[in-house]
Order: structure tokens, then C-alpha cells, then sequence
């Protein structure tokens, strides 16, 4: 709902598509930089207070946006000025937040937390922009951030009532650095962590970005206009939802090797039939396609970084996690939005496909990603 509220007013006080465009690289710049510091902070503090904190100050911004919007005292700074905080905070927030899935279930249900994660986040995108719109439409978007600040404190109550995790042992703490580069050089020296992380970070940069194409295939390519293009984030939301909830049903059963290969190869066909797709239904069915295997790939990854690695290094593991989808993502948007100014939309969509499936084709080869065990 902030999301969508925070771009209709900045839209609306400026009318100025470079301003929306920088308000959404401010927002996501803080999250580049410091998501990998997140990870060190995420072991050495205790994940559950973090977390509260940072979802404690999600809730003064909002608020902050809230009064500023309702009394008509909002100017473009204000909102940029707390997009940038509120990247800075989720830096810290979703490396934490990831790895504390495992001190919650256990590793015997870290795939369904992931997976319960999952079709919670893809829910809420399907129905916050809905709700937002709506609010927008018949009262004010002040509202929408209102009703976000609100929210939080049924959030920090829950995190409340969760019992500290225990520590299971004492781990000599180094410099911000040192930790740091203790966190990649594990990855790096462990193939099997290091080949996870490449496709994590391929996929965001040259798969997932296809989104941000959304509106010329919209416009240009489908001729289907605004309602088409809601639809069509619509489908892809849907499909994440569906793949959630099969990744819940798959846990402990299915390998997780194989999923993460066949749902791969599954985005990568998805994709490329949407790019070669004229027909607004078949576009449809193919976003359902790409959401549910774009989910059932990152959130089997997600499971795995998090039962691959030890306790005292979740947190920077995940770090890299959180890099590789929030961090990469501004310059995987770049990136195909230079390609589609270059060729056309369609030609970079294929052009990143080609690049995923190479990428697919080379991790499939891996005797130790096809033999990971159902978890």
C-alpha cells in the first residue's frame, strides 16, 4: 500500500516521471550499499530485537508520511528523504528477518517457513496495491500510510511474544570487515553455496528485471492499456502465490536440487514465450507461468542457503541473498531498460533469457545441486 500511495503522490506534487524514477533508485541505492553489513549485524545482534527495531522505525516513517501527506505539508523531499531511510532500515531488516525463519521452524520446516514467507509477501502484493488504489480514489493516499504505521504494531506485539532463541554457542567477534569478508570468503570457498548465490543473482538481474518492462508490452506489444497491465502484474502475482503454496506441499518430499533446476528452466520457457507472445490470454497464462516458477526457484534457494550454512554465519549468507534479489535488481531494471531503448522489449527479454538458460544449463551440471536432498 506505501509502495503504490508513495509513487501516486510523488507523481501527483511533481508531475515529473524523472522524480518517480529517482525516488525509486533512492529507495533502493541505501539497500545496494549496506545490505551485506545487514548480514553481520543480523549475527551479532540477536535477530528478534533487531527485527522489532527495524519494524519500529518502518512505523515512525510511515507515520511521519502519514501527517505530512493528511495536513498537506508533503513536499518531493520528504518523501525521497524517508524512501532512502527506509532502504537504509531494510539493509538491516531482511537479512535478518530471512535467517530468523531457521530459528523459528527448524530445519526440519525451514522449506515451509520459506514457503509460508513466500505466499505471505505474494498475498500482500496482490491486495495492498488493490486496497491503495481504492483508498487513493475515495479518500486520500495519506491513509494508506497511515493504516501501514497502524499495522506495525501488531507486528512488533507479535515479534513480542516470540521467545528469544537460544545461543548454541560463542563465536569470537572480529571487526565489521573482518566479518564481512569471513561471510564471502565461506560462500566463495563452498561450490555448492557459490554456485546458489550465481543463479540468485543471475535470475535478478537478468530475469526478474523483465518487469520493469511491463508497460510496453502493455502499451505497445499487447495493446491492452492500463487495465491490461494491472492484469498482467496481476497474473505474475497469482502464479507467485500458487508457487508458494506448492513449495509447502513439496517440502520434504521433492529434492530440492531438482526443483530449483526444473523451476529455473520452467522461468526461463515462461519468459521467453511471454516475449514471443502476441495474444493477451496466452501472455496471461505465461506470467502465471513465470510468478509461480520465479518463486518456487528463489524461495527453494532461499531454504537452502539457509540450511547449507551455520548458525553463526546465517546471517551474512543471507546477506547475499537479499543482495543479489533487492540490491542487483536497480541495475538489472538499467540494464534491460538500456536493451529495450536499443533493440526493442521483446529482443531483451530474449536476450536475458538466453543469458538465464546458459546459466541454468551450466548449475544442472553439478552433481552436488542435483543430489540436494528434500528438506
Amino acid at each position: 500500500m506505501q509502495t503504490v500511495a508513495q509513487g501516486w503522490v510523488v507523481y501527483e506534487i511533481t508531475n515529473s516521471k524523472f522524480l518517480l524514477g529517482l525516488l525509486g533508485f533512492m529507495g533502493s541505492l541505501p539497500t545496494t550499499v549496506f545490505s551485506l553489513f545487514g548480514g553481520v549485524a543480523a549475527d551479532r545482534f540477536e535477530k528478534r530485537r533487531l527485527v522489532i527495531t527495524t519494524q519500529s522505525l518502518f512505523a515512525v516513517n510511515a507515520l511521519v508520511l502519514a501527517v505530512s501527506v493528511l495536513t498537506g505539508q508533503v513536499q518531493f523531499w520528504h518523501i525521497a528523504l524517508i524512501a532512502a531511510l527506509n532502504g537504509l532500515i531494510v539493509a538491516v531488516d531482511a537479512p535478518a528477518r530471512q535467517a530468523m525463519v531457521m530459528d523459528l521452524v527448524g530445519e526440519q520446516f525451514v522449506s515451509v517457513g520459506v514457503a509460508m514467507n513466500s505466499a505471505a509477501f505474494n498475498t500482500a502484493r496482490i491486495l495492498g496495491p488493490a486496497i491503495a488504489g481504492k483508498l487513493i480514489e475515495v479518500a486520500n493516499a495519506g491513509w494508506c500510510f497511515f493504516i501501514n504505521a497502524v499495522s506495525y504494531v501488531a507486528i512488533i506485539f507479535a515479534l513480542w511474544r516470540i521467545p528469544t532463541a537460544p545461543s548454541h554457542e560463542t563465536v569470537e567477534r572480529l571487526s565489521l570487515w573482518s566479518e564481512l569478508r569471513e561471510g564471502l570468503l565461506y560462500v566463495y570457498r563452498d561450490g555448492l553455496l557459490r554456485s546458489l548465490v550465481l543463479l540468485d543473482c543471475v535470475l535478478s538481474v537478468f530475469a526478474i528485471s523483465y518487469a520493469t518492462l511491463m508497460p510496453v508490452f502493455a502499451r505497445d506489444v499487447l495493446q491492452v492499456g492500463k487495465q491490461g497491465l494491472g492484469n498482467l502484474f496481476s497474473a505474475t502475482g497469482f502464479g507467485a502465490l500458487m508457487g508458494a503454496l506448492l513449495l509447502t506441499r513439496m517440502a520434504g518430499s521433492v529434492p530440492r536440487g531438482k526443483i530449483v533446476i526444473v523451476a529455473a528452466a520452467s522461468l526461463c520457457i515462461g519468459l521467453l514465450l511471454f516475449a514471443l507472445s502476441r495474444s493477451y490470454l496466452l501472455s496471461l497464462l505465461c506470467l502465471v507461468l513465470v510468478g509461480g516458477a520465479a518463486v518456487s526457484t528463489l524461495g527453494s534457494i532461499n531454504a537452502l542457503l539457509q540450511s547449507l550454512s551455520p548458525d553463526h554465519l546465517r546471517g551474512r549468507v543471507m546477506s547475499l541473498h537479499v543482495f543479489a534479489l533487492m540490491g542487483l535488481a536497480p541495475f538489472g531494471n538499467l540494464l534491460m531498460g538500456w536493451m529495450a531503448s536499443q533493440w526493442t522489449a521483446t529482443t531483451a527479454v530474449v536476450a536475458g533469457v538466453f543469458v538465464c538458460s546458459l546459466t541454468v544449463v551450466s548449475i544442472s551440471t553439478r552433481r552436488d545441486v542435483r543430489q540436494l536432498p528434500a528438506i
